[in-house]
């Protein structure tokens, strides 16, 4: 539930196209904004066992379950596609010390996928490196979680059922 990739910006975009279709929700790591490989890999099983009509994943996932055998080879494909995101991001509120959050900004970019001690944090996000930060990029996120009253204008969690 609340999932950007999985939830919250298809199902977005599926409204802005005309669809409001029911929902059956996969949740795995809710409180966790998600949880991109474990939810979205049960959504794939129940297409294939036709309990479900369409699923939402991203695409690395897609290819992923296609790859271990998860999706069987021309089982299924792609009605659709959102618009681009940003996805794995870490943010600093703007009133941390400058020097804490150039520490910690220069931590993330030294990280090297060839550093077998950093590689399984980067490979928890599917992250091969980070990169600059920027604020571009939110632009399907603000927009859905305004259409589904996720926030309040204070930031508090007022989606129906969520529980961290």
């Amino acid at each position: 539930m609340d999932s950007p990739q999985s939830t919250l910006i298809p199902l977005a975009y599926l409204r802005g196209q005309g669809v409001d279709a029911g929902v059956r929700r996969f949740d795995v790591g809710v409180g966790l904004h998600g949880d991109h490989v474990g939810g979205e890999r049960d959504a794939a099983r129940a297409l294939v066992a036709a309990d479900v009509d369409a699923a939402c994943m991203i695409d690395g996932n897609h290819l992923l379950f296609a790859r271990e055998g998860t999706l069987p080879a021309g089982s299924t494909r792609i009605l659709a596609q959102t618009p681009v995101y940003d996805h794995c991001t870490m943010t600093i509120v703007d009133t941390a010390p400058a020097a804490v959050a150039d520490r910690f900004v220069e931590l993330l970019l030294s990280m090297s996928y060839a550093d077998p001690e950093v590689r399984p944090l980067l490979d928890l996000e599917d992250l091969r490196v980070w990169k600059e930060g920027r604020t571009s990029g939110f632009g399907p996120l603000d927009a859905a979680v305004d259409e589904f009253g996720f926030y309040d204008a204070a930031g508090e969690v007022t989606a129906a059922h969520y529980v961290p």
